[in-house]
């Protein structure tokens, strides 16, 4: 009982750092509008503006980082098994605890020499915390599932400033997995080294989500034309600043198949690594309404260049096809185990998974 309690205690505490993770993917969006009706009321005595390189500075963003942030939710939905054992063992055998993973893509942000860092696209986080539990079967078969539901009804993190405020929110992340031990462990070197055994799992996982947030953004575009008189001036830079309402809403539902061998030291620490396929279908959409200011600091054409007032929605499909390159390590002390685990995703070579785990088995 007191392990489900701190379950639930550590559910509430890392729905914070989900919320606040989505708020920063929506102001990524909120400044990368694709399919964007757009009206600018011009301050006299301008007379017109070049909507089309506008809204191609806008389009490009947001083809950039969409299928980013829908590829960052796959591979977060497929997160949530922290397992250092080959088996649980037979009924009644069972585990239970929590993890706290994150989907990342596009980690070669963080590279300098990388076109990723100066290219407009951003590095997405995708948070995935779980409840999960097992139990041995028979004959070396065991299942382990997971879920988390949470939504503004249960809990609202104290968060709010003028960036992004959330109004309402539902996240849901349920799956399971069944494993078969073909391999047995078997000791190498007594009380210092063992093989753990090989073992091959299949299972499916869906993760859906909505939120709504209200805020203030300022963004920058270059190089947009206006007209004076009959005569086009170029502006260097054209500064956005205003206030929007967004909802965005996500689905992914996939199935995964993987192989892991695991290796065991001095008794207490697991070491195990092996492959997975996963097939499946997502996207991730984002809906818009806003207005505000166009300014420049362009000499000659005062401040004010208009009123913005725009309308958008996007939506972008995760890749299908996630081949997965998995390694682990778990720490046993007694019944309690500590685990990290991370995955890369070999079809990119360059997104990753993150997670941290508790878990308490007999």
């Amino acid at each position: 009982m007191m392990i489900i309690t701190n379950a639930i205690q550590t559910a509430k505490r890392t729905i914070s750092v989900a919320v606040l993770m989505a708020l920063f993917v929506i102001i990524i969006i909120s400044g990368s509008l694709a399919g964007t009706d757009i009206i600018v009321n011009l301050t006299p005595p301008l007379t017109g503006y070049d909507s089309t390189e506008l809204e191609i500075q806008v389009q490009d963003r947001s083809d950039l980082n969409g299928p980013l942030l829908a590829n960052a939710f796959a591979l977060a939905n497929i997160l949530g098994y922290p397992n250092g054992s080959a088996t649980i063992g037979t009924f009644p055998h069972f585990e239970i605890g929590v993890s706290a993973g994150v989907g990342c893509t596009n980690m070669e942000y963080f590279d300098d020499t990388s076109d990723a860092s100066n290219n407009g696209s951003f590095p997405m986080i995708i948070p995935n915390p779980v409840l999960h539990f097992g139990f041995g079967l028979i004959g070396g078969l065991d299942f382990i599932g997971k879920i988390f539901s949470f939504d503004s009804g249960m809990y609202t993190p104290s968060y709010e400033n003028d960036l992004a405020t959330p109004e309402d929110y539902s996240l849901y992340s349920v799956g399971g997995r069944v494993r078969y031990n073909i391999l047995p462990r078997f000791t190498i070197v007594p009380a210092l080294f063992s093989f753990g055994g090989v073992t091959i799992a299949a299972g499916g996982d869906a993760m859906i989500g909505k939120m709504k947030v209200h805020g203030e953004y300022e963004t920058v575009y270059s190089n947009i034309e206006v007209t004076d008189g009959g005569t086009t001036y170029p502006l260097a830079d054209v500064t956005f600043t205003g206030t929007y309402d967004a909802e965005i809403s996500w689905k992914v539902i996939s199935g995964t198949v993987t192989a892991i061998g695991y290796f065991e030291f001095l008794t207490i620490i697991n070491l195990y690594t092996g492959f997975g396929i996963t097939l499946g279908t997502g996207f991730f959409k984002a809906d818009f309404n806003g207005t505000g200011l166009l300014t420049t600091a362009d000499v000659g054409f005062g401040t004010d260049v208009g009123d913005l007032i725009f309308t958008s929605s996007n939506k972008y499909k995760a890749h299908p096809f996630i081949p997965t390159y998995i390694l682990g390590a778990e720490v046993s002390l007694f019944f309690i185990k500590a685990h990290v685990e991370t995955m890369v995703n070999l079809y990119t070579g360059k997104d990753v998974t993150a997670l941290f785990g508790v878990r308490f088995e007999i």
